[in-house]
């Protein structure tokens, strides 16, 4: 998605539980979702894509580790029939809540019943509606390999009417990090009347399914009377090619009907800070194969 340099923070709690963004780490979740706020609603480079995908394809849309919400308002301007936004930290979901409660247009969608929020794992989401549009931004790399990728993959495909289109927007070869980068500012921003400065920290290990990074944050919230929070994360985050997502991809029964490099449309090369792949549901042949 852009915005933080590895794309969204993400902790994991192994296969057994949700896939909470926030679970697990020695910090007021909260506050932590807040920060994410912070840092992530200033990310604007992808919203045209979104809507005017969203607008041609029409339709309910799902949006698969949806956050905080930052999608909702773009989808709302594509004229999206029904938006669900599914996470794995309730925390996250609380902020999305108060974005809804602070926006006219997304509270009427949701007292029309036409907007909705679910806790729920994107590798085992269940349920019986179906959508024309399902939205991967930002989810793949916070997973645990190939495994979870296929089973988040084929449970994203099954939520999509027969003519659905999924949505896979993950980091791109060009704007993968090429080496370790020691502690050292990122940011600074202001949260109200609080100061906030963050630093970060990663250390790569290549492996044969992806480059698998260690990335580690250290937040400081700057009180106005000078009293300093700190917030300490760490993060495991998983890249794989291209070519590996796509065939992850296959496995789970998507065929690729495009692939992008930048949500400009920019063709997808070695080079490229993006890689968006347009997926569809595979049909069957009528023999059965």
């Amino acid at each position: 998605m852009g915005g933080a340099p590895l794309g969204r923070w993400w902790s994991r709690r192994g296969t057994g539980g949700l896939s909470d963004i926030l679970a697990g780490q020695p910090a007021d979740e909260a506050l932590l979702a807040e920060l994410y706020d912070l840092e992530h609603d200033e990310i604007a480079e992808d919203l045209v894509f979104y809507r005017e995908t969203a607008r041609r394809l029409g339709g309910a849309v799902v949006d698969l580790g949806c956050g905080s919400g930052r999608l909702f308002a773009t989808l709302a301007a594509a004229g999206a029939r029904k938006i669900v936004g599914i996470d794995g930290s309730p925390s996250l979901l609380a902020r999305a809540s108060t974005r809804i409660d602070g926006d006219e247009t997304l509270r009427a969608l949701r007292d029309a019943g036409r907007l909705e929020l679910a806790v729920a794992d994107v590798r085992r989401v269940g349920r019986p509606d179906r959508f024309r549009l399902a939205i991967m931004a930002g989810v793949i790399a916070h997973l645990d390999g190939p495994e979870d990728a296929v089973r988040a993959l084929d449970s994203a495909g099954g939520l999509l009417d027969r003519d659905g289109t999924l949505i896979v927007d993950h980091l791109g070869p060009g704007g993968i990090p090429t080496r370790d980068l020691i502690l050292s500012v990122d940011w600074e921003r202001e949260m109200g009347d609080r100061h906030v400065v963050r630093r970060s920290q990663l250390t790569r290990h290549e492996s044969p399914e992806g480059l698998r990074v260690e990335y580690g944050t250290l937040t400081d919230v700057v009180e106005p009377d000078g009293t300093i929070a700190r917030l300490p994360a760490g993060f495991r985050l998983w890249y794989p090619s291209p070519g590996a997502l796509i065939g992850l991809a296959d496995e789970a029964r998507l065929d690729v009907e495009a692939a992008y490099g930048s949500h400009d449309l920019e063709p997808l090369t070695d080079e490229s800070q993006r890689c968006i792949l347009v997926l569809r549901r595979r049909v069957a042949n009528v023999d059965g194969g």
